[in-house]
């Protein structure tokens, strides 16, 4: 099977059915997810690859148990970035922008930091950083303190500064200050609406906290 008719077999299931697992862990695994982005990529099949997106979120979260908890929260920090990355490509910021803050609302995954960033003092830097109480948001460190060797950071914190410059790229436009318009949603596209509703519906459930994955940023 081609990865083209991979994809069309993804988007032929039913959206409102979880993957079942054998079609999940192969989409999932490290030559298929390649595979199937480049395409997507170069297909600039970019609302295929956002439906491709929600439905291994909403898998992700269906097969949560046998995917410990681990991998639950790697799969998903995979699956939101690649959900984001799509809107992006899409230019369809202004949904880009709103699919951002709902991932930051109801997501806790983090992934591990350098302690001694936390003597830059950088407040926007310091709102991502996860409290021992499970929350966002540190204060600066009492002089004198010596910074922990680790810490854990919300996994969204690297797109910071692709989020503001799309802001700035959003008020420009509604400033009438950029002769190109943002890229209109294409025919059968997902509504604004609809994408935020299913983010919102196979979001990680607030409370949970999160394993540190991956490598310090």
């Amino acid at each position: 099977m081609t990865i083209q008719e991979w994809l069309t077999q993804l988007l032929s299931h039913p959206a409102l059915e979880p993957l079942d697992w054998d079609t999940f862990s192969v989409t999932m695994s490290d030559t298929t997810w390649k595979a199937l982005w480049r395409d997507i990529d170069a297909t600039q099949a970019y609302d295929d690859g956002l439906e491709v997106g929600l439905r291994l979120l909403q898998a992700t979260r269906h097969h949560r148990a046998h995917l410990g908890e681990r991998g639950y929260q790697a799969n998903q920090i995979l699956v939101y970035r690649s959900i984001l990355a799509m809107l992006d490509k899409a230019e369809r910021w202004d949904v880009y922008l709103a699919a951002w803050e709902i991932i930051r609302t109801q997501t806790t995954h983090c992934l591990p930091g350098r302690g001694d960033t936390l003597t830059l003092h950088d407040p926007q830097y310091m709102s991502f950083v996860r409290r021992d109480d499970g929350g966002f948001g540190v204060p600066p460190l009492p002089y004198g303190v010596r910074p922990p060797k680790t810490i854990a950071v919300h996994f969204l914190y690297p797109q910071v500064h692709r989020k503001a410059l799309i802001e700035r790229k959003l008020t420009q436009e509604r400033a009438g200050k950029r002769a190109a318009a943002c890229r209109p949603a294409p025919p059968g596209a997902l509504a604004a609406e609809e994408i935020q509703v299913r983010l919102a519906q196979i979001g990680e459930p607030v409370g949970k906290g999160g394993i540190r994955l991956g490598a310090a940023l």
